[in-house]
């Protein structure tokens, strides 16, 4: 699994939460989010993020199998939104960033401690025009 080689690879020495994903066909969608803290500040100036106690990051990377078992990345679209228990919600707008073998895409949002937050993402697969739903939640604490 070779979500942004750099950024996770960053993210794994330091403990950070295992990538989570949702298999569409051939295109396996991962995601992970986490608070900003857990980020080393060289890593959040490398990728221009906020690095704060009530920060979260959005980090998903799409990757096609082949039927040999290797994957390659894959250019996605990506839309949605975040909404906490109160049902306020707030628009994602992800940036995409490409490394040699891995094109990811990030979007940081606010929190509030102990806050469990349900995503909404709709998926844009380019290479073949199809849409995907991708719904999940995750609990953030301040740290």
């Amino acid at each position: 699994m070779l979500i942004g080689l750099s950024l996770l690879a960053g993210l794994a020495l330091q403990g950070v939460h295992a990538s989570q994903y949702e298999r569409f066909d051939d295109l396996d969608v991962h995601y992970v989010v986490f608070n900003t803290t857990d980020i080393s500040p060289e890593m959040a100036d490398r990728y221009d993020l906020t690095r704060a106690p009530d920060r979260g990051l959005i980090n998903i990377a799409g990757r096609r199998r082949a039927e040999d078992g290797n994957s390659t990345p894959v250019r996605l679209e990506l839309d949605g939104t975040v909404t906490n228990l109160l049902g306020q919600s707030q628009p994602l707008a992800f940036r995409e960033v490409e490394d040699p073998q891995a094109i990811y895409y990030l979007e940081t949002i606010r929190f509030s401690d102990r806050e469990t937050l349900r995503f909404h993402i709709g998926v844009t697969d380019t290479e073949t025009g199809k849409r995907h739903e991708l719904r999940f939640q995750k609990a953030l604490w301040r740290q």
